[in-house]
């Protein structure tokens, strides 16, 4: 993945915090029954939970491996960190504030409006902000991989989500009481999220993993990254004419975002074919744990993209679109990032701890820091209930959904644990721990390491 001597971001571990925190706060109140399939999903409760799990999980998940593995993908050095941190305190507050208002906004309360517009300010700001930092570094090494474009074009789309979403938070504020705009943003809705997970998650964890999975599996470059970007900005570029689009004619708007869903599929199925070549002239005959683990998430991102096209084509009910979208969210981004995290966390966890140590003493091997088949029965179980949960609402089960999610909310905290042990060398011998030594701090890498 990278070499030894490679400089540790020093706030990554905590963006992958603050990340699970989200994570385990969003499964949590669906497992309390906040929301459940025979509930609407535009409100105040559900939106807390979307945005827990988009811009808690998701985002500051993508953030915090991007602002290790830039430098990966542009052999660049990093940047020099002075934002990272402030971003991340920006972010957090900024959430706080964005689900403090939905909460406001189910009671009635007036302090509503004021706090969705403190939320619309702290927010963009903080994320705006460390992705330009990204996209600096991306853009200035463009040459060195051909996935770096990917990334960029994931970027360019949190920067469309960030935009909507301000807007909205804005109009729920009551700042604004146009009725165009107020329509607009009901119409508008789908556009957020599709820009959200199919446009700045899907494209930017595409574009890291065609560095990286060739690493883990000791195997050729993928090669068709030029394609996968480019046909993934001509649908990121229909997505954005149907946003526009929207504004003047609705209708319009949503046959647009029709054919840009199935022109979708260009880059899902290019990228899943050659990940599949890819795999079959591994050098790495045993795959280790975190590619094992990430084989169900490639799997239900092959099903949950034709599927979505062929309900938008059906005009499918509300509960087979959410239904879709919790596979796509749960099954493909959230498996991948805990799957990639089980090794991410040990191996910046190695470096940090015994990478200084390396050629002076014995030190003990990488897969030493994870119990393997604990963790992956952890997994097993985490991607089982993300499937029966889908399915409860597809079936507008409500009992099933609680009993499904409460699964994957335990299972989710025991891998979230396990990777605490790890972080903390819990499963090191601890002869292997005596001086010369430096524990690793839970959330921050102590200093550089080179």
């Amino acid at each position: 993945m990278m070499p030894v001597g490679t400089t540790l971001s020093r706030w990554t571990m905590s963006y992958f915090g603050a990340a699970l925190i989200f994570l385990l706060l969003a499964e949590s109140l669906l497992s309390a029954g906040v929301w459940a399939p025979s509930s609407p999903v535009a409100e105040p409760h559900a939106l807390m939970i979307v945005h827990s799990m988009t811009i808690g999980w998701l985002a500051l998940l993508m953030i915090g491996a991007l602002l290790q593995f830039t430098p990966v993908l542009t052999g660049l050095g990093p940047s020099t960190g002075w934002l990272d941190l402030p971003c991340l305190a920006g972010s957090v507050a900024g959430l706080g504030l964005l689900l403090c208002g939905f909460e406001l906004i189910d009671t009635g309360s007036a302090m509503a409006g004021p706090v969705m517009i403190a939320a619309s300010s702290v927010l963009p700001v903080s994320l705006v902000s460390i992705a330009l930092v990204l996209l600096s570094g991306l853009w200035r090494g463009r040459a060195a991989h051909a996935a770096s474009p990917l990334v960029m074009l994931g970027i360019g789309c949190l920067a469309m989500t960030v935009a909507l979403g301000s807007l909205f938070a804005v109009t729920v504020s009551g700042l604004t009481t146009s009725p165009g705009i107020s329509e607009f943003v009901a119409d508008a809705a789908p556009f957020h999220a599709s820009f959200g997970l199919a446009g700045w998650m899907t494209f930017a964890a595409i574009g890291v993993s065609y560095k990286l999975l060739p690493m883990f599996l000791l195997s050729q470059e993928m090669k068709k990254s030029p394609f996968v970007c480019g046909t993934g900005a001509f649908a990121a570029t229909t997505l954005g004419v149907a946003t526009v689009s929207t504004i003047f004619e609705p209708s319009l708007g949503q046959r647009v975002f029709l054919i840009g869903s199935l022109f979708f599929q260009l880059p899902i199925a290019a990228y899943l074919a050659e990940l599949l070549l890819t795999y079959r002239a591994r050098r790495r005959k045993s795959l280790e744990l975190n590619m094992s683990g990430s084989l169900p998430a490639f799997v239900l991102l092959g099903l949950s993209v034709p599927m979505f096209a062929v309900a938008l084509v059906y005009d499918a009910g509300q509960q087979i679109f959410t239904a879709i979208t919790y596979l796509f969210v749960f099954g493909w981004l959230t498996g991948l990032g805990l799957s990639q995290l089980l090794k991410i966390v040990p191996f910046l966890t190695w470096i940090e701890a015994f990478g200084p140590l390396l050629g002076r003493r014995p030190t003990p091997r990488l897969p030493e820091l994870i119990k393997e088949r604990r963790t992956m029965a952890w997994l097993c179980i985490f991607y089982l209930a993300v499937i029966a949960s889908a399915a409860a609402i597809a079936a507008g089960s409500d009992a099933g959904f609680r009993f499904a999610v409460t699964a994957q909310t335990f299972a989710t905290a025991a891998l979230a644990i396990e990777l605490v042990l790890a972080r903390r060398l819990a499963n090191v011998d601890p002869a292997a721990k005596q001086a010369p030594f430096q524990r690793p701090a839970l959330f921050v890498a102590a200093k550089p390491q080179r």
